[in-house]
């Protein structure tokens, strides 16, 4: 029967198959071990309780969550979500977007003056720039953004004595860090322009950096609009990073109402909706503009 099928979907139906099989094989293992396991929690979590009684008094020890009893209702086993009990806390929640959108647009636009540069510095023939562009992609396209943001935060003031705000800090590891990305797709649509371009403004007498200014930059701006785009949505959902430093922002403020109210579901899950509405109003902006601009050719 899969001979009669193309090769790739032969492939996808046996995968699929394969799968299902394992899946029922471990389901048939597993199954006679289900019992044995239920038997054993009590005693686990007698053991577990004479364990904690041994420290004393005010000592905080790490508790695995209690599984709910077995005769319990269907409202006490099931997820118990209750909006209601963080609807007093829904403006310190939406307070954070403006604190979310000033620091992405501050590390948007200052990503794309620094990646600019940096990507001029590739193409500029001067080796000595080159080299130094490309290792300074390699590191920061190399290490873990939150790690740079750290080393920034904490390292500043240690090495320069100046006390950098968190705001700051996320500021410039966010510039540095985009700056790394956004070179290498500004060099690419720079490369992409026709040469003629550049040949025809050079013959005409116009300086380089008019021509790269007026000639060159619209139109390559023009061409890697969606991956410019990418990289604003992905600095929009990191920016969630600068809350390990202390920047109230959108997950930092539904943590902190977590916290207080000892629920955690729910204001991060209103969180996330926070975040999926401007991720889709900036998708949305960006192919309205890149329509625009298509028109115009």
């Amino acid at each position: 029967m899969t001979a009669l099928i193309p090769g790739r979907s032969r492939w996808a139906i046996v995968a699929l198959q394969t799968f299902l099989v394992i899946v029922f094989v471990s389901s048939l293992v597993a199954q006679p071990l289900l019992p044995s396991i239920a038997q054993d929690r009590p005693n686990s979590s007698i053991e577990h309780t004479a364990f904690i009684s041994e420290f004393p008094q005010g000592t905080i020890v790490a508790q695995a969550p209690v599984a709910p009893p077995a005769d319990a209702s269907p409202s006490q086993r099931g997820l118990n979500l209750d909006f209601g009990r963080i609807q007093p806390d829904i403006p310190f929640i939406l307070a954070g977007i403006p604190v979310t959108l000033i620091f992405t647009l501050s590390s948007v636009l200052l990503g794309l003056v620094w990646g600019a540069v940096l990507s001029l510095c590739k193409i500029s023939g001067v080796k000595l720039l080159q080299w130094l562009s490309f290792f300074y992609t390699s590191i920061f396209r190399g290490t873990p953004l939150l790690l740079q943001l750290s080393l920034v935060y904490f390292a500043t003031p240690q090495l320069t004595g100046y006390n950098i705000t968190p705001y700051q800090a996320g500021v410039l590891t966010f510039t540095l860090n985009s700056g790394a990305y956004m070179s290498e797709t500004i060099r690419a649509g720079i490369q992409a322009v026709d040469k003629g371009q550049a040949e025809a403004s050079l013959s005409l007498g116009i300086p380089y950096w008019l021509m790269m200014w007026d000639v060159i930059m619209p139109q390559a701006l023009k061409n890697i609009l969606p991956a410019l785009v990418n990289e604003t949505i992905s600095l929009l959902k990191d920016s969630a990073l600068v809350s390990t430093i202390g920047v109230v922002e959108i997950l930092r403020a539904a943590q902190i109402v977590g916290a207080n109210k000892y629920i955690y579901f729910e204001p991060l899950l209103f969180a996330g909706l926070i975040y999926y509405v401007l991720v889709m109003g900036l998708t949305y902006a960006a192919s309205t503009l890149e329509r625009r601009l298509r028109r115009s050719e």
